[in-house]
């Protein structure tokens, strides 16, 4: 960003926008900087005061971005630098609006904003993961981590046990969750129940819980619900039982398949077979649900590949997709916290190289290209809650 660019101040909607030459700057309504995107590069800040800076690459498509969180020592200088350029810029804007963008953005010096992260760890435990098209939704935890939580490609919850919050535990989450958020919270797109598996909660204690969450937060933030489950775990609930929480606002469900052959499945300790997870998919789709259906292109690497694709294809065949579903196709990274590697070199299983992932992510577009969902990538590089 160069200070001798002119700067020009736009709102829009209840948000700042500062343009600097090819450089744009956001900023919330409460004057938090959000993102600074420019040629090549940008930097987003999460609701946990991280600030995650990717660079993308002449290389297309996923594999072509790299990720970076900012040290600690480096956030003041940006921040100073950000901040310096909105109001600098606010001279573009008629007075009285420009006087209330000034009161809104003096309050969040570098030392503000780190605050935000103890009050975010006040409200939550780690979210460790969201599908790409949540991030901007309000997360309640209604639960801590996954019911099962022994996948060998997963190490998301490995730093917590399972627990479904009490009505007590939970009023108090909602109530610190409000005041974190303050007036932000008008700005979430639904409410997205965490950790791990929350479909899994028992039909009569999970319908409390939106009718709770929906008392508190009122019909305007928490008008929609969605989740993750694991398939395995939906044999707990009838189809009178799946209508009522469909009736209460839960309509989409988002789960890892991961992959539709059953060899494959089983080293990766996912339980149930192919079938039996497309047919809880399907049960789904009857009562109503969306569905993202997450895929792990690349597990089990070379010698898994055509198992991997051509049973995955075949299991998305049987799948009662509409138009509205959505399959994410997600680069399998080895996890830091199970004993993949070790079990992966004992079965004398190999891992793809970077460019063979990129060509592995092209081709399964190609193969699936014909079902009725839309296709997207998913690379959990990118996750931040912001």
């Amino acid at each position: 960003m160069s200070p001798m660019t002119r700067l020009l101040s736009k709102v829009r909607g209840n948000r700042l926008m500062v343009l600097q030459g090819p450089w744009i700057l956001r900023f919330d309504q409460t004057g938090r900087f959000l993102l600074a995107s420019g040629p090549g590069r940008a930097v987003r800040r999460g609701l946990d005061d991280r600030l995650v800076r990717t660079r993308t690459l002449p290389v297309r498509g996923l594999l072509g971005r790299r990720y970076e969180i900012l040290e600690a020592d480096e956030k003041p200088a940006f921040y100073r630098r950000v901040y310096n350029a909105a109001l600098s810029s606010l001279a573009s804007l008629p007075r009285d609006e420009a006087r209330v963008w000034q009161d809104r953005l003096v309050r969040w010096t570098p030392e503000a904003l780190t605050t935000d992260r103890e009050a975010f760890d006040d409200v939550y435990l780690p979210i460790s993961i969201l599908p790409p098209d949540q991030y901007h939704a309000l997360v309640v935890q209604i639960t801590h981590g996954c019911s099962y939580n022994r996948c060998l490609f997963c190490d998301f919850y490995r730093d917590r046990r399972f627990h479904v919050k009490t009505p007590e535990e939970l009023d108090r989450h909602l109530e610190r969750l409000r005041a974190f958020m303050g007036r932000r919270i008008e700005e979430r797109s639904g409410i997205f129940l965490g950790d791990g598996n929350a479909f899994v909660v028992p039909t009569a204690r999970l319908i409390g819980m939106l009718e709770q969450i929906r008392r508190t937060l009122g019909d305007n933030v928490a008008g929609e619900f969605y989740t993750f489950m694991d398939t395995f775990t939906l044999e707990h609930k009838s189809p009178q039982g799946l209508r009522r929480i469909y009736d209460h606002g839960l309509r989409t469900v988002y789960t890892g398949l991961e992959t539709g052959a059953d060899r494959l499945r089983a080293f990766l300790r996912k339980p149930g077979t192919a079938r039996e997870a497309v047919h809880a998919l399907n049960v789904l789709k009857e009562v109503g649900f969306r569905l993202g259906v997450i895929l792990l292109v690349g597990a089990g690497g070379p010698a898994f590949a055509e198992e991997h694709l051509d049973g995955t294809l075949e299991a998305l065949r049987n799948l009662h997709l509409t138009s509205e579903d959505v399959i994410f196709l997600s680069p399998f990274m080895e996890p830091e916290d199970t004993d993949y590697e070790s079990q992966a070199r004992a079965a004398g299983l190999t891992t793809f190289s970077e460019p063979e992932t990129a060509r592995e992510l092209l081709r399964w577009q190609q193969a699936l290209a014909a079902l009725p969902a839309r296709i997207t990538l998913y690379s959990i590089k990118e996750h931040l809650y912001f």
